[in-house]
């Protein structure tokens, strides 16, 4: 990909990332190529303190396991640069990367995320216990005991320290150091090789014989060698802070290239030179013995630089490297937004602390092995999560060899099982197990109410002033002093047992007191002196680019001048203004050209206008700022000269409009108050008209049980008589065997009558019933007695406004029955304004009807047959804060010219006299609008037609109002 397309891809996601994360501020792209590609090499490096642990557990079969881990490698940062072209503003790289390669699985791409972070966070205790060890082997023959739980903590808090102050002063330091690092590396592998072929003392190139290696041991150190290939695309991290994100990415393809002779070649070496006895795992003694054949006695010295300088400059990159994938996945939504929070110098301050958090976790552990095996599981899985992610995007520009990464994954998966069970099942757990953990305390921050776990605390702090020392040369020389005095104390300390020590180990510690005492210097610096420089540099640069925009590109006439008022500069607008060259302009004094400057800049208005006349027949109008500029030497003041003549000809044009704009406006106002009057009966005739089919519809329904009532109280009516008259005999006198009464008996029947009272009035209860429901119903829908938003069954409304349009739903002569198809989610109460929703309900559901009806005139029985109308309402909680409801029909759907029309006020496809196209607007403003939702329909013609509404759960989650038209397929 060209820069060009590269520059076009950084403007559009500059676009999207202000839309979506305003609240946040963004990474500084301060960083030069060499220093991003400095961050690169540090997968290179570490492969000093893997290797001699591979090779002491496999000896010359170490070879066949680093073969194929370099050959991936290679192509994982090809495929890396690919992906970084195409999200040229993300950082993070691969993990973040992976997170949106699997977006459609967003959990498995948090957890690949989280993981790949915790393989650096947890790796970066690594380099200072290698460090330690390695000072503890140089003070062992001085009988000085090492400190080591104080040095393994020191060297972890180092480049924290220096990180908290900005990521470009540890960029600096670290490109400092990396040139002879990469340096030495290269001359031990290349010179190692060279040695071991042409050399009369070598060993041969070749061994003679080979170890024999079983599946489990390539598994189970694979697991290690891929940390180191695999972590060779680092750069990737930092293209949102490059100043060229084309450059950086180009160094991926070098740094593929590099692994064959780097880490192939340097394992080469290691197992044809690093074959004594004893030699364990200490990197250290590994690579001392394999230098010492081609380097002599300086191999001591050279191994003790390479080690130092590499686990110092590992660990500044997992510093650098780890908070950047917590501030992407926050930026995309996926972590606590505090992890977004940016400083002013572009630190990224919540993500530092927590990634200290998990490095002193690590740290407690102490253990190279058990650290490798678990930062090792959790980064083989995200790189397998990774591989799965780019064969789900095949088809996409962006990914390649789709297929071929489906074979890697299943491959990392396979020696992230074997591997990790070699190793042991618990380890393995832990390390599947820990980016859980991670996303837990994520939770935790997100919901335990802790003034640092929100980033309004943050930002707060960012704003206070910094501390500012007001004689900055003194503080300066204090500093100096602090730090010589510091640097010689540690040497008094130490003299005795240097000068008794042995050459070698005089000179190793030389160095790594020289590493520490440059680190240590750095860090105190960052966190004193520069600071105070920055601002100072920041300062001076913000003024001059002011002064010289000003003076080059400001079409006002600036001018410098002396404290007698004489021009000492002026810039090209002056020129125009005096038709003078500049040259002829210095010298001279303002007031020849302003008479109304009397006297001495000194006593001349700060602000104040003056006739210009430039010739005879011109009278310009000058406004004139003045403003004074300290200088050692003399007094300066910056003059600005505006002319002004335009504007005072257009103030007076202006005042004489301004009766006449007056006017207008006051038309205008009354006019606008006809257009709302017509708006809000246009709105009720919409309101009354849907009243009218809400009226039908409950009349049609409260009609047949009315009826039913009503024709069976003349039954019951004579009933009673029936049963008055019985009983007015009883009352008589009249027994049961008199002759009156048994006939009375049989003249009404008394036993049918007895059987069938109990059922008729049992019959028009249940009418009665209908009704009540019917009433209980309606008041659910229209929610009469709940005005205010409160929390709402969603499926009871739904099932209200159904009941209310049960009368268009059921078969007809003319109309065949609409089936109803329910797919309801398990949905939490939702804070709304239940009444305005039904109406949407309502608007929406009558809009479907009526398109099933129209379909159902042009068809015939056997097409209605076999393919009925249907409704299909589902409901959806899409997550914690937002749930969807949708109402689908089969109808004939819709073109794409009345979709895109679908929502305007007025529009209808109803013939004239049917509607009055306001259902859907206002069904669009209750959901956008009031209760800041998202509304569309989906539909193509001949496909039916789909509303989709979402709406938060509670109003905190309201977005701003958009609508989303799109058309299926």
């Amino acid at each position: 990909m060209t820069e060009d397309r590269i520059t076009q891809n950084l403007i559009v996601e500059n676009h999207n990332l202000r839309l979506n994360q305003r609240s946040f501020m963004h990474l500084p792209r301060s960083l030069s190529t060499l220093e991003t590609w400095g961050f690169g090499f540090t997968g290179h490096l570490i492969w000093i303190s893997t290797a001699p642990l591979i090779h002491a557990a496999l000896g010359s079969s170490a070879i066949f396991v680093w073969l194929p881990a370099v050959i991936v490698g290679m192509l994982l940062n090809l495929q890396v640069k690919r992906l970084g072209e195409h999200w040229p503003e993300m950082s993070g790289g691969t993990p973040n990367y992976t997170s949106k390669l699997l977006r459609n699985y967003s959990g498995l791409g948090r957890y690949a995320a989280i993981a790949y972070f915790i393989s650096w966070a947890g790796y970066l205790p690594l380099n200072p216990i290698i460090i330690t060890n390695l000072i503890k082997t140089n003070l062992d023959p001085l009988g000085i005991n090492c400190p080591e739980t104080f040095l393994r903590i020191g060297f972890t808090l180092i480049a924290y320290i220096v990180a908290l102050s900005g990521t470009r002063t540890l960029a600096i330091l670290h490109t400092f150091f990396i040139l002879p690092a990469v340096g030495f590396l290269l001359v031990f592998c290349l010179q190692g090789l060279g040695w071991l072929a042409f050399s009369p003392n070598s060993p041969g190139l070749f061994p003679t014989s080979w170890s024999t290696l079983t599946f489990v041991d390539w598994a189970k150190w694979s697991l290690f060698a891929v940390y180191i290939t695999y972590a060779c695309e680092t750069a990737s991290s930092f293209v949102a802070d490059s100043r060229r994100p084309g450059e950086t990415l180009r160094f991926l393809s070098f740094a593929a290239w590099l692994m064959p002779p780097v880490i192939l070649g340097g394992s080469w070496v290691l197992m044809r030179l690093a074959t004594v006895p004893n030699l364990s795992e200490d990197t250290f003694l590994n690579l001392l013995a394999a230098a010492k054949p081609f380097w002599g006695e300086s191999a001591s010295l050279i191994v003790t630089l390479l080690i130092a300088s590499c686990g110092l400059l590992a660990t500044a990159t997992a510093v650098s490297n780890s908070p950047r994938i917590l501030y992407q996945l926050a930026l995309d939504g996926y972590l606590s937004p505090v992890f977004a929070i940016v400083s002013r110098q572009g630190v990224l301050q919540p993500g530092l602390i927590f990634s200290l958090l998990i490095s002193l976790l690590f740290l407690v552990w102490g253990d190279i092995s058990r650290i490798v095996v678990l930062t090792g599981v959790s980064f083989l899985a995200s790189i397998a999560l990774f591989h799965l992610g780019l064969w789900l995007q095949r088809g996409r520009p962006e990914v390649r060899w789709p297929w071929l990464s489906l074979g890697l994954f299943v491959v990392d998966a396979v020696v992230l099982v074997v591997g990790g069970l070699a190793w042991s099942w618990q380890n393995l757990l832990i390390g599947l197990l820990s980016p859980i953990a991670v996303l837990a305390c994520d939770a935790a921050i997100r919901r335990i109410a802790f003034p640092p776990f929100y980033p309004a605390w943050w930002i707060e702090r960012y704003q206070v002033k910094r501390f500012q020392v007001k004689d900055f040369v003194a503080f300066q020389v204090i500093i100096l002093i602090l730090l010589v005095c510091s640097a010689t104390a540690i040497a008094w300390v130490l003299r005795d047992g240097i000068g008794q020590a042995a050459g070698n180990a005089s000179n190793n510690l030389l160095v790594i007191l020289l590493m520490m005492i440059a680190f240590v210097a750095i860090a105190v610096a960052c966190w004193t002196s520069l600071p105070q420089v920055s601002a100072i540099a920041e300062a001076r640069e913000h003024a001059e680019n002011l002064f010289i925009a000003a003076l080059d590109t400001v079409p006002d006439t600036i001018l410098v001048l002396d404290d007698s008022g004489a021009i000492r500069q002026a810039n090209p607008a002056a020129v125009a203004l005096f038709e003078m060259d500049a040259y002829q302009l210095i010298g001279r004094r303002l007031n020849d050209f302003l008479s109304g400057l009397a006297g001495s800049p000194e006593i001349w208005q700060s602000r104040s206008e003056q006739t210009f006349r430039q010739d005879e027949t011109s009278l310009r109008t000058i406004e004139v700022t003045l403003s004074h500029r300290s200088n050692r030497q003399l007094q300066e003041y910056i003059v600005i000269l505006r002319d002004i003549t335009e504007r005072k000809l257009s103030e007076e044009t202006l005042q004489q409009s301004e009766e006449t704009a007056r006017k207008q406006a006051i038309a205008l106002e009354k006019t606008l108050r006809d257009l709302r009057q017509t708006q809000a009966q246009l709105i009720q005739t919409e309101k009354m008209s849907s009243l009218g089919q809400l009226v039908a519809g409950v009349a049609h329904e409260i009609n047949n049980p009315v009826n039913f009532i009503y024709g069976n109280l003349t039954h019951v009516g004579n009933y009673t008589q029936d049963l008055l008259g019985l009983v007015n005999f009883y009352q008589q006198g009249y027994s049961y065997t008199d002759p009156n009464i048994q006939g009375l008996v049989e003249e009404i029947d008394l036993d049918f009558l007895i059987e069938d009272l109990p059922k008729t009035l049992s019959s028009m209860k249940v009418g009665a019933n209908r009704i009540r429901e019917i009433v209980l119903t309606l008041r659910n829908f229209s929610r009469l007695d709940e005005s205010e938003m409160k929390p709402v069954n969603i499926h009871e409304g739904i099932d209200s406004t159904l009941v209310i349009l049960h009368n268009r739903l059921k078969h007809k002569p003319e109309f065949p029955a609409i089936q109803v198809i329910k797919q309801y989610g398990n949905l939490p109460l939702v804070e709304c304004y239940a009444g305005q929703m039904n109406q949407v309900f309502m608007n929406i559901l009558n809009n479907s009807i009526d398109a099933l009806q129209e379909q159902d005139k042009a068809r015939s029985s056997e097409e209605i047959k076999k393919k009925p109308s249907t409704l299909t309402i589902s409901t959806q909680l899409l997550d914690k804060n937002w749930v969807r409801i949708g109402i689908k029909d089969n109808g004939p759907g819709m073109s794409a010219s009345v979709l895109g029309q679908l929502f305007d006020p007025f529009f209808t496809t109803k013939p004239v006299g049917q509607g009055t196209g306001l259902g859907l607007s206002i069904s669009y403003q209750i959901v956008v609008e009031k209760h800041g939702g998202k509304m569309k329909c989906l539909s193509r013609p001949g496909e039916g037609a789909e509303f989709q509404i979402e709406i938060p759960i509670g109003q905190t989650y309201k977005v701003n109002p958009s609508v989303d038209r799109e058309v299926l397929g």
